[in-house]
């Protein structure tokens, strides 16, 4: 959603960044600037600054930037719609009526409404379990299964009444409509008899909440025999289990090395109860695009743990990729004897589960081993036939992998080392199921010690047009927005030389991804540095110029070793040359 101008530079300037980041961390002044351990990596030496002339921060750790959108995006681990509306929540400030934009407004308003009812509902479920006559049998379900008064308030478990409309009576009471609730996934409504009733009876409740928050459905077990034994909030207004990963609300204000992936609630709770804090459920078996983006905004690294029956591996198989081409690096925990993860901790542990993690497979090692179960290796054929599609998966990797899973192969097939490396050639490989990480924004950002000696210049070019709109006058009289090879930086020079003296870099970068906006605000490293705004402007123009020369004589010289060129064609690529160079010196 696109914000209006005025309204954002308001948000802005209500948000005032010193006063959103002291909220988080204590700074203290030095220089033009404020400083701090930054609180999105982690350190011992400040590097995280804060510019309240531009309202902009800035980590020389990580190199994260941008706006106090930008830095509550990070550490709220929200969208920029997300973040956008935290600060205006912050701020009283009402979201902007958009023109023609009558049924937004009241999608949002609806949806806020089902929210409200899902937070009461959520609150009378507790109320149910606290209260020693509702909820007698559900403390005594918890009690059993090991479910402390820490875990209970914790994960807001709470019960429903055995009943049929106690919930309906409340909110209706309230002033919910019952369309709303049956909408929203607490009432359901009956065709056939006309009737509306409550959706969750006589089961222990599980909030479901969002990363912001927001209570967004509810997952309800039994406490008995009773099928089936989990009831789910469906698809609702605000709810889609695709978008959502259960128990990360619990860590948006921590800094994990990486988050553990289970299929259920109890199993979050079993492993959080034997130790082991940083597990999320999947609401499902089914991994989801959306999902590992959520995790991507927490970790770089996620650990599947899903359960050890056949349902939980082939789940597990199809969702390692989908973390896999998002960035993520990805292990799977494999449990023995088809246990689930609650199962296995209530038996060995946190010191077991830890040793399974220790020895956590890769993603390919974890795919060969699976592999394996679709072929009996008893069966000469079916070694033949398992040897064959293994090599050929093998043959798709790096060659430092293919030696150590070539020896896995031998290990298990009783075939010569030799044999499978000459018929991983043969088969030539299947198409690589890998891609290259996208790259998205994180909290844990990876340090970028290979910067390009041209980014550098570029970079101190849009520096000496922030510092000084001279410099700016000047790039743009040297037509610099056609010597740019950075995307942001020549789309920054370009907002700079239309708005003029008018231009907002906060307000620029504000509207900006995350990526780019991390981008655009490492100008904020050479700032400082500026004695002449002008001259460092001219000097960047003029080995930018001088770059681009060389890659065109760069790119003419490798023409000149093309094999079908034409003793005319040859002379004259030598002549361009010969010319260019003299140009230049």
């Amino acid at each position: 959603m696109a914000f209006p101008s005025a309204w954002l530079d308001e948000l802005l300037h209500k948000n005032e960044i010193v006063s959103v980041v002291s909220e988080y961390v204590e700074l203290k002044p030095k220089g033009r600037k404020l400083w701090a351990c930054c609180p999105l990596h982690g350190e011992k030496t400040p590097s995280f600054s804060v510019s309240p002339d531009k309202q902009l921060f800035y980590c020389f750790g990580c190199h994260a930037g941008g706006t106090v959108i930008q830095f509550v995006m990070d550490m709220e681990r929200l969208t920029f719609y997300e973040a956008v509306q935290h600060l205006a929540n912050r701020v009283n400030m009402e979201l902007p009526n958009e023109v023609n934009d009558r049924e937004m407004q009241r999608q949002r308003a609806y949806k806020k409404r089902i929210i409200e009812a899902n937070t009461e509902a959520a609150r009378y479920y507790c109320k149910c379990f606290s209260d020693p006559a509702i909820g007698k049998d559900a403390q005594a379900y918890a009690a059993r299964r090991g479910l402390t008064k820490e875990i209970v308030t914790r994960f807001g478990i709470g019960y429903a009444p055995d009943t049929w409309d106690s919930l309906m009576k409340l909110l209706k009471g309230k002033g919910y409509a019952e369309k709303e609730l049956v909408e929203g996934g607490l009432l359901v409504h009956n065709e056939s008899r006309d009737s509306t009733y409550d959706a969750f009876r006589g089961r222990l409740i599980f909030p479901i909440l969002g990363v912001n928050g927001d209570v967004l459905g509810f997952g309800a077990r039994v406490m008995g025999d009773e099928k089936p034994k989990y009831i789910n909030t469906g698809d609702t207004p605000v709810y889609n289990k695709r978008n959502n990963l259960y128990g990360l609300y619990l860590h948006k204000n921590e800094k994990l090395d990486d988050l553990v992936m289970v299929e259920g609630y109890m199993d979050v709770i079993g492993l959080y109860k034997a130790g082991v804090k940083n597990a999320v459920a999947s609401l499902g078996t089914a991994l989801t695009q959306q999902q590992a983006r959520l995790l991507k905004r927490f970790v770089e690294k996620v650990y599947i743990a899903y359960d050890g029956d056949a349902a939980g591996q082939n789940a597990m198989v199809r969702g390692l990729d989908i973390l896999k081409n998002e960035g993520l690096e990805v292990r799977v925990i494999v449990f023995p004897d088809d246990l689930d993860p609650d199962e296995y901790v209530q038996v060995y542990g946190k010191e077991g589960f830890d040793r399974l993690k220790e020895g956590a497979l890769s993603l390919n090692a974890f795919k060969l081993e699976a592999m394996v179960k679709g072929y009996d290796l008893n069966d000469e054929n079916g070694r033949e036939r398992y040897a064959k599609a293994a090599c050929a998966f093998v043959a798709s990797l790096q060659p430092i992998e293919q030696e150590r899973y070539y020896k896995q192969i031998a290990k298990k097939t009783g075939y010569a080392l030799d044999a499978l490396k000459a018929q991983g050639v043969r088969s030539g490989g299947m198409q690589s199921t890998e891609q290259k990480p996208t790259s998205r924004g994180s909290l844990r950002r990876r340090i970028d010690t290979d910067e390009e000696p041209r980014d550098i210049i570029e970079r101190t070019l849009i520096a000496a047009c922030v510092h000084d709109p001279k410099a700016t006058v000047y790039a743009a009289n040297e037509k610099a927005e056609d010597l740019f090879r950075n995307e942001v930086y020549r789309a920054m020079f370009l907002a700079m030389r239309a708005q003029g003296a008018a231009f907002s870099l906060a307000k620029y970068i504000g509207e900006l991804s995350e990526k780019d906006a991390d981008t655009a605000s490492a100008v904020l490293r050479e700032e400082d540095a500026m004695e002449n705004a002008v001259d460092t402007a001219a000097d960047c123009i003029r080995r930018m110029k001088r770059d681009n020369e060389a890659d065109e004589i760069a790119s003419l010289q490798a023409r000149l070793n093309k094999p079908d060129l034409t003793a005319e064609e040859r002379n004259a690529v030598l002549k361009e040359i010969t010319e260019r160079i003299r140009a230049n010196k």
